[in-house]
C-alpha cells in the first residue's frame, strides 16, 4: 500500500530512493527502478550513508578553487566517483544500464528532514524507502532525530512515500 498524495510541485516525473554504501537497501533500489522504468521518471539514488560527523561529503568552498562548481544537486557517475563514492556511482551505472535516467545525491545532513527538504527542492513525486527505516534504535535515533524515519518523511513531504519490504513483499505506507 502506498500513500497516494500528489507531488509537491505537481510536476511529478522524479523518484528518489534511499540507498547506502552497501547492498542492505537493494530491495528499495529494485522497487524504485521498477517504478521509474514503467513511468520513464528520473531516478535519484539518495545516499543515506553520506552524511558524517566529520565533514561534508562534497567539496566545500575552501577545498579547491572552483571545485564547488563541479557538483550540482544531481550527481552523475563521474561526479560521484570524484567525490569518492564509487559504490553509489556503480548503483547509478546499474540503473542506467537498465535504461533509466539516473543520478545520485550525497546529502550533508542526516535523517528524514534532510531527505524531505531535498525531495521538495527536486519536486519528487515518489520517495522509496527501505523497510529498515520504519523504526530505528540506538545511535540511529540520535542521528535521524526520530525513531520512525519513514513516518517522519511521510509527514514532512507531499510526495508519495513507499516503504519497500526487504523480502520483495508488498509496498506499504509508513
Amino acid at each position: 500500500m502506498t500513500n497516494e498524495r500528489t507531488t509537491e510541485g505537481g510536476a511529478g516525473g522524479l523518484i528518489i530512493v534511499v540507498t547506502g554504501d552497501d547492498d542492505r537497501f537493494a530491495s528499495a533500489r529494485r522497487r524504485a527502478m521498477s517504478i521509474a522504468g514503467s513511468s520513464s521518471d528520473v531516478l535519484i539514488l539518495y545516499d543515506w550513508d553520506a552524511p558524517t560527523l566529520f565533514g561534508d561529503p562534497l567539496p566545500t568552498w575552501w577545498s579547491g578553487e572552483g571545485s564547488e562548481d563541479l557538483f550540482s544537486r544531481r550527481l552523475d557517475q563521474t561526479r560521484l566517483r570524484a567525490a569518492g563514492r564509487a559504490t553509489i556511482a556503480n548503483q547509478v551505472a546499474e540503473a542506467e544500464a537498465a535504461g533509466l535516467n539516473a543520478f545520485g545525491w550525497l546529502p550533508s545532513d542526516h535523517g528524514p528532514k534532510a531527505l524531505a527538504a531535498y525531495a521538495r527542492e527536486q519536486r519528487a513525486s515518489t520517495i522509496v524507502v527501505p523497510s529498515a527505516l520504519e523504526e530505528v534504535q540506538g545511535l540511529d535515533v540520535l542521528l535521524n532525530g526520530t525513531d520512525q524515519p519513514a513516518q517522519s518523511l511521510d509527514n514532512a513531504t507531499r510526495a508519495r512515500v513507499i516503504v519497500a519490504d526487504e523480502e520483495g513483499g508488498k509496498d506499504r505506507r509508513p
